[in-house]
């Protein structure tokens, strides 16, 4: 874990020295249990991405169009609006209709639903770790090229 958490900063500081950002990509978890939000956080912090939250998907909507992340981890279900419902929001938004949003989910079937919302990518939980920072690095990159 160790070498990958090294290997994957790595990679975001390369992202980061790419685009000429002085400052780390900013990247926005919406979700509304504690526990993995804040586990969600340390790990793309260790990856080199500075972090800001949500607990619910109304939230997420409105840190999104008042912060202005790189980047939106969305959980789809959550309490007061769901995560589909967020991404077709922030979709309607000018400020949000282009930023990445990768869907995060257990529920079978989600996939499609998250990607007809407006998702960019989807990962299912349990979370790879790799893939989550493959997707994400990847999208930021992307996003500046």
């Amino acid at each position: 874990m160790e070498s990958l958490v090294r290997s994957a900063s790595a990679s975001a500081e390369a992202v980061s020295r790419q685009i000429g950002a002085a400052i780390k990509p900013t990247i926005l978890i919406a979700e509304d249990h504690v526990d993995s939000r804040e586990a969600m956080r340390e790990l793309l912090e260790a990856f080199g991405f500075e972090v800001i939250e949500a607990g619910n998907g109304r939230q997420a909507v409105s840190v999104a169009l008042e912060q202005g992340p790189r980047l939106i981890l969305m959980d789809v279900m959550m309490p007061e609006m769901d995560g589909f419902q967020a991404i077709r929001e922030l979709r309607k938004q000018p400020a949000t209709r282009t930023t990445p949003i990768i869907a995060l989910t257990a529920m079978d079937g989600a996939r499609e639903l998250a990607l007809h919302a407006g998702a960019n990518d989807f990962v299912r939980k349990p979370v790879d770790i790799r893939r989550l920072i493959g997707l994400v690095n990847g999208w930021i990159s992307r996003e500046h090229n």
